[in-house]
C-alpha cells in the first residue's frame, strides 16, 4: 500500500509540475526580462545581460539561505501564476458554454444563426451535386446543427446533446453517468483523455492572457501572446471535435447495453426515440416530467 500510494504522489507531483510550475516558471523568467528591458529596449540583449551579471555578483544572494529562499518564492510564483493560468482556463470554459441569451453574446448568437441558416439554404438549393457537397461542408463548419451558441465550441457541445436527443430520445446529461459506469477502461481512458486535452487548451488560453498583460511593461509580450492564444484556439477546435464524436460514439455504443440494464430493451436491439423517452424518464426520477413514475 505504501508503494502505491507513493507512486500515486510521485505522479501527481510530476503532472503538477507539467502543468503548473514549469510554465509558471517560464513565465516568471519572461516577466523579470519585460521588468528589465521596458519599453525602451526591448531587444536589448547587452542591457539583459547586465542586469543579470549584477545579481549575480551581489554577494547578498550568495549565501545559503537566500539562495533558499529566492528558490522558494521562484516556486510559489510559479505556481501561483500556474493556478492563475487555470482559473482563467476555466473562466473561458464558461463564456464557451454561455447560451447567448442577452447583449453582447445574444448579438454574436444572431450572426451565427443567420450564417447558419444562410449555409442551409445554399445547400438546399445548390443545382449541382458538387455545389451541394460544397456548401453542406460549410454549413457543417458552422454547425452540424443549426447553430444557437455565441462560440463555436458552444455549438458543438450543444449539437452533441441535440443529436443524441434527436436520435435515441436520451437525454445527455441524465445518462453519461450510467453509460460512463458501463465503460470498459480503454473508452474511459479516451475521453478522459479528449477532456483534458480541452481543458488544457482552455488552459493554455489563460497563459496567453497573462502574457498579453505583460505589454504594459513590455510590447513584445504582444506576440507572444497572440501566438499561445491562436495556438489554444486550434486546440481548442480539435480538442472539442475529438470529443463531442467519442462521446456521441460512446452512446452509439454502450446505449442498449444501458437499457439492457435497467430492463428496458427493444425487439430490434436498437434504441428508438421512445425507447429513449422511457429510458430517460426513468432514470431522470423527475416529479415535473409526465413520462416519470415519479410524477406528481
Amino acid at each position: 500500500m505504501n508503494t502505491f500510494l507513493s507512486e500515486i504522489g510521485k505522479q501527481l507531483a510530476q503532472r503538477w509540475a507539467v502543468l503548473l510550475a514549469l510554465p509558471g516558471l517560464m513565465y516568471i523568467t519572461v516577466g523579470l526580462a519585460a521588468h528589465t528591458l521596458g519599453k525602451d529596449h526591448p531587444f536589448d540583449l547587452v542591457l539583459l545581460g547586465t542586469q543579470i551579471s549584477s545579481w549575480a555578483a551581489n554577494p547578498a544572494l550568495h549565501s545559503f539561505g537566500t539562495g533558499v529562499l529566492i528558490a522558494l518564492v521562484m516556486l510559489v510564483g510559479s505556481i501561483g501564476t500556474g493556478l492563475a493560468a487555470a482559473l482563467l482556463g476555466w473562466i473561458s470554459q464558461l463564456f464557451w458554454a454561455l447560451p447567448g441569451h442577452r447583449p453582447p453574446a445574444s448579438w454574436i448568437a444572431n450572426w451565427r444563426r443567420t450564417r447558419s441558416r444562410a449555409a442551409k439554404r445554399a445547400a438546399d438549393e445548390a443545382r449541382t451535386p458538387e455545389l451541394a457537397r460544397l456548401a453542406i461542408a460549410r454549413a457543417d463548419r458552422i454547425c452540424p446543427i443549426e447553430a444557437d451558441r455565441p462560440s463555436w465550441i458552444g455549438d458543438r457541445l450543444r449539437a452533441c446533446r441535440v443529436r443524441v436527443e434527436h436520435s435515441y430520445g436520451l437525454d445527455l446529461d441524465t445518462v453519461w453517468p450510467r453509460i460512463w459506469l458501463l465503460l470498459p477502461d480503454s473508452a474511459r481512458s479516451e475521453v478522459t483523455s479528449a477532456r483534458d486535452k480541452l481543458t488544457g487548451s482552455a488552459r493554455l488560453g489563460g497563459w496567453a492572457v497573462l502574457y498579453l498583460a505583460l505589454t504594459w511593461w513590455w510590447w513584445p509580450a504582444l506576440i507572444i501572446g497572440l501566438i499561445t492564444s491562436m495556438a489554444a484556439a486550434v486546440r481548442a477546435r480539435q480538442a472539442t471535435l475529438v470529443y463531442v464524436q467519442l462521446v456521441e460514439a460512446v452512446v452509439d455504443l454502450y446505449g442498449h447495453e444501458l437499457a439492457a440494464k435497467i430492463g428496458l430493451t427493444a425487439e430490434s436491439g436498437a434504441i428508438t426515440a421512445e425507447l429513449g423517452t422511457k429510458i430517460t424518464a426513468l432514470l431522470k426520477k423527475s416529479r415535473w416530467d409526465p413520462e416519470s413514475s415519479l410524477a406528481d
